[in-house]
């Protein structure tokens, strides 16, 4: 295994408030291929941005980062990291759902939801607390409604919309604005013999002709990002049914109130909360 360099993948590191993060993302906004964000100081005073290229960004654009911040820019060592990573991942139980990779044996339970899950370039395993908060969710529903057409927003991984198929045995739309999402999703639907329930497109948010088409949904998961959640807001609530239920993650609880605000001018409410580590995964109704 190579430690070179991998002169394609290129990272830009910067630590800075939060409130500071967009306006660095928008100076990058056309040339990067992913960016994250996370928490280094426990009061919120401080966050890490990551922005990942696949090239080395032209110099004219780090000069547009202001004096102030200090950053680091460099090649990233070329390992197998999605290999390495999913191996030391165990297996995943939330209510009756059990996620796995495929280098783990399947469940021995029949009355358990059984799902392989391998995460590609794409995010989600079950492993993270949204997700895992989300999966605790939909058991929940599952105990007590039925769903007939569902809609997974922000798929990554497949996760979300392979446990609505498994569970309900009905069709669900799934979507990721990341192509190797897309991938990522339908090949887990192939692995989970799942294909003929799981349609997957590209899509920025609800910007979609068969989204569109498909709706209204009787069940919608979006477990992406708080900002995106609150922009998100009117067309999610439009394309959910009357009496339908809706799934939100991806926020801190910090950031709960200001989601929750959002949806509640659309006139949906909280119904129940999931708080695993600082993440809150959310019911919202009527």
């Amino acid at each position: 295994m190579s430690n070179q360099p991998d002169p394609t993948l290129w990272q830009l590191s910067i630590n800075l408030p939060l409130p500071e993060s967009d306006a660095i993302e928008q100076i990058f906004e056309e040339h990067f291929l992913t960016t994250s964000l996370a928490e280094i100081v426990s009061d919120g005073s401080l966050w890490r941005l990551d922005i990942l290229f696949d090239h080395q960004p032209d110099q004219t654009l780090l000069d547009q980062v202001p004096d102030e911040y200090v950053f680091e820019i460099a090649p990233l060592i070329q390992r197998d990291w999605v290999s390495e990573s999913q191996k030391q991942l165990p297996p995943v139980s939330a209510g009756r759902f059990y996620i796995h990779g495929s280098h783990d044996p399947k469940h021995t339970s029949s009355s358990v939801h059984d799902l392989t899950i391998d995460a590609g370039r794409a995010f989600g395993t079950g492993l993270h607390e949204t997700t895992f908060g989300c999966l605790l969710a939909l058991d929940d529903i599952h105990k007590e409604r039925t769903i007939f057409n569902a809609l997974d927003l922000g798929c990554g991984s497949g996760v979300l919309a392979l446990a609505i198929a498994k569970a309900w045995g009905r069709p669900v739309l799934a979507s990721d604005i990341d192509p190797d999402a897309v991938i990522t999703t339908k090949e887990n639907a192939r692995l989970n013999c799942l294909s003929p329930l799981v349609r997957v497109e590209e899509a920025t948010g609800l910007n979609n002709r068969l989204l569109a088409k498909s709706a209204p949904y009787d069940l919608i998961t979006a477990n992406i990002l708080a900002w995106p959640l609150v922009a998100l807001a009117p067309k999610i609530t439009a394309a959910l049914s009357t009496g339908g239920v809706l799934v939100l993650s991806g926020l801190l609880g910090k950031q709960e109130n200001m989601v929750r605000n959002a949806y509640r001018l659309q006139g949906l409410h909280l119904h129940k909360r999931y708080k695993i580590g600082d993440w809150h995964s959310l019911i919202l109704k009527t």
